[in-house]
């Protein structure tokens, strides 16, 4: 096709562009060849994947392939595809995302799901929770809980100002901006009244692990959003003691953690003596991942 990227004068198909490409990422040990294809083809042309194959003989222009060639040069130094496509889905809601915040995971969908949960179990319904989201990056926590949840009322938390615009801007998009308040800062100092629920998804990851990760993670993601310091529970371990003070009576904590953090982060609650009941959840694979505990 383009041999190391550079035009011919080749007529390419969008069936043929996407052989080439797949192949071109096997080559560069992208996980789902195929399917990033797809995805990054269907972007650059403004299309739906599945117009790729019911006008899988459209010729592309030379300005389409002059965009599609740029999101195969990111990719194939392995960019995360959310930060080419500028976009992650998650709880069914398109987020805008790019290299100021994290990539929210599908782990993170099911924070937000109990969440959901222990704000509308029938026990003990609370119509127009207060929300504290700490942490916030691109607002995927927030936004979804505010969208979820008609009559909550969410403060989204981040010491980082771009990643605060990034969630303000999701909020608007999904049209929940007049129920969601994002303000830069440390952990809890901007937050002037106590919450019902206080959520976070902090950074867990043990600082000597970073480097381990996988490419398109540690090259790419904030590493203020990764690292959680010696041992991964610098965050874990503020929000466990500060949050008590932070919620009403009978209130919740919920925090994503490390699959190997569960045992001291569930000791580390217990010991304070504030919360009157600790669990730890197991996500999909059966692996700790959630925090949960309930204030007295």
């Amino acid at each position: 096709m383009w041999g190391i990227l550079s035009f011919n004068m080749e007529i390419w198909t969008i069936s043929k562009t996407l052989d080439w490409t797949t192949e071109h990422f096997r080559k560069h040990n992208i996980e789902w060849p195929h399917l990033e294809a797809e995805i990054l083809l269907a972007h650059a042309l403004g299309r739906k994947r599945i117009e790729l194959y019911t006008d899988h003989e459209k010729v592309l222009t030379e300005k389409e392939l002059k965009t599609f060639k740029g999101h195969i040069q990111r990719r194939s130094q392995h960019e995360p595809i959310a930060y080419i496509t500028n976009c992650q889905p998650f709880m069914s809601l398109d987020l805008y995302v790019d290299q100021n915040v994290l990539i929210p995971r599908p782990e993170t969908e099911q924070l937000v799901e109990i969440a959901i949960d222990c704000l509308k179990h029938p026990s003990s319904p609370i119509p127009h929770p207060t929300i504290a989201d700490i942490g916030t990056g691109s607002g995927a926590i927030a936004v979804s809980l505010a969208k979820f949840i008609p009559g909550a009322r969410v403060t989204g938390i981040d010491a980082s100002e771009a990643a605060i615009k990034i969630a303000q801007k999701n909020a608007k998009t999904h049209k929940v901006d007049d129920r969601c308040k994002f303000i830069a800062g440390n952990m809890f100092d901007p937050l002037q009244e106590k919450a019902d629920l206080i959520v976070s998804n902090p950074p867990y990851i043990p600082t000597d692990i970073i480097n381990a990760l996988d490419t398109d993670v540690k090259d790419w993601e904030p590493k203020s959003a990764l690292d959680g310091g010696k041992d991964g529970l610098n965050y874990i371990r503020e929000l466990i003691v500060s949050t008590p003070r932070h919620l009403t009576s009978g209130g919740y904590l919920l925090s994503e953690i490390g699959d190997e953090q569960g045992e001291k982060a569930k000791q580390t609650a217990e010991s304070s003596g504030n919360y009157s009941r600790v669990e730890i959840l197991k996500d999909l694979n059966q692996k700790d991942r959630i925090l949960k505990a309930r204030v007295l």
